[in-house]
């Protein structure tokens, strides 16, 4: 498929005010990402591993990265996982002209617009035509750096407004049928609006799950189990500790109003220990980027989701492509038909490019899985380079190791220890 027109933006003074502006354009979580090769550079290997590193990533550590000469399949795997929109690259006229090629396919494939910046003169004939080659046969756009920075600082403007949660106000820990008029008491009125707001939200959905919750006391699936993913779902968009009690109250009360009544213990969020239930964050912004950092596909999902779900590596290790679902607040992590757990969205990419792997190996690169060895891996999620499934051990391994080097920890539950009565018929009740 021919992607978009890939535009030119010249520089003919190389001026320092043009690479200033433009890398102040960067902004990974905008959608906007700003590559400036080293000098020298001049193969797929060595590109792919300064895109690797515009887009977070740090692939020196090799414990838990692969070698060099992936680096452009992996290239390819993030820019098509990330939310990424523009992709620009500084003093391109440095590159080769096969680059330029081979840049235009990469963009194409992910559906990203492609910005080259000539800090020459003049884009080479060959750079061109190789440009119009991958292409379709179509001319690049040329246009002066300052009318393309125009066009490139808006975009990471509207972007910017997603997910920005910082500064959740501290809210009172009591239990949930005095929680919001306490914390009406004792907020600023600014300060409550914006709480009961994620409050007023998270008691609608609770509500919509409370059916799903009751029918699943009359079933063999484990009660505790489907109460501890209902709960996910209504508290992994939470980026504090605050912000998760707040929305562990919410879903408590809309339960509560459904008929449903949630114990979960402790009452209170600060007496953690063994046996308690956890309450903070699992994907805030700040994890999110210290594990954008990891390059291989593989070890940042299996963190991602361990994270995200809590649950055993003997579990993520039977999961397939298919049990992951796009949604519009990220991705769907499907165990049953009545269990699914949830990604948020700024965190999803991080999962989604192990499914886009394939689709990058260069032509003639026989590292990936054969059919056969795909076969092999019964077309399981999380697999080895030869495509054998990876085990339960060999995935817990790989996770906690990759959680080392990002600085983040797994947590061995969540919210396993809360009990679910309904309170139309108690005998219906689950822990």
């Amino acid at each position: 498929m021919v992607g978009p027109v890939v535009t030119v933006l010249t520089d003919p003074d190389d001026s320092p005010a043009c690479l200033t502006a433009v890398m102040a354009c960067h902004a990974l979580q905008r959608g906007v990402v700003v590559c400036l090769p080293h000098p020298g550079t001049g193969s797929r290997p060595q590109l792919g591993a300064a895109l690797l590193v515009a887009l977070g990533k740090l692939p020196t550590a090799r414990p838990v990265q692969r070698p060099s000469y992936r680096s452009w399949e992996l290239a390819g795997c993030w820019l098509a996982a990330e939310p990424i929109t523009d992709l620009v690259v500084l003093r391109a006229d440095r590159l080769p002209a096969a680059c330029w090629g081979d840049l235009a396919l990469l963009a194409a494939a992910a559906g990203t617009r492609l910005w080259l910046v000539d800090a020459g003169s003049a884009a080479a004939d060959g750079q061109r035509a190789a440009l119009a080659a991958a292409s379709g046969g179509r001319a690049p756009l040329v246009r002066p750096w300052r009318a393309g920075l125009a066009a490139l600082a808006p975009a990471a403007a509207v972007a910017g407004q997603r997910d920005d949660h910082d500064g959740f106000p501290a809210v009172p820990d009591v239990e949930f049928p005095q929680f919001r008029a306490t914390a009406r008491r004792v907020l600023s009125a600014a300060a409550f609006a914006r709480v009961d707001a994620v409050y007023r939200g998270t008691f609608a959905q609770a509500r919509t799950r409370a059916e799903g919750l009751r029918l699943s006391l009359l079933s063999d699936i484990s009660r505790a189990e489907l109460a501890d993913a209902v709960l996910q779902q209504l508290t992994i968009d939470a980026t504090s500790t605050a912000e998760v009690l707040t929305r562990v109250r919410a879903a408590q009360a809309g339960l509560l109003a459904e008929g449903l009544f949630l114990d979960v213990r402790p009452r209170s969020c600060r007496t953690w220990g063994a046996a308690t239930v956890r309450l903070e964050p699992r994907l805030d912004p700040s994890t999110v980027a210290r594990l954008r950092g990891l390059c291989d596909p593989t070890t940042a999902a299996a963190v991602v989701l361990t994270r995200a779900t809590g649950l055993p590596a003997s579990r993520l290790c039977r999961l397939r492509p298919g049990d992951l679902t796009e949604h519009r607040r990220g991705l769907h992590v499907r165990l049953s038909s009545m269990l699914s757990y949830r990604v948020p969205a700024r965190a999803a990419g991080l999962v989604r490019a192990v499914l886009a792997r394939p689709s990058f190996l260069p032509p003639g690169d026989t590292s990936g899985p054969s059919t056969t060895d795909a076969e092999a891996g019964s077309g399981r999620l999380f697999t080895r380079p030869d495509g054998a499934p990876l085990d339960d051990r060999a995935l817990a391994r790989l996770g906690h190791t990759g959680a080392t080097h990002a600085g983040v920890v797994l947590p061995a539950a969540s919210f396993r220890n809360a009990t679910v009565t309904d309170l139309h018929q108690p005998s219906r009740s689950g822990s």
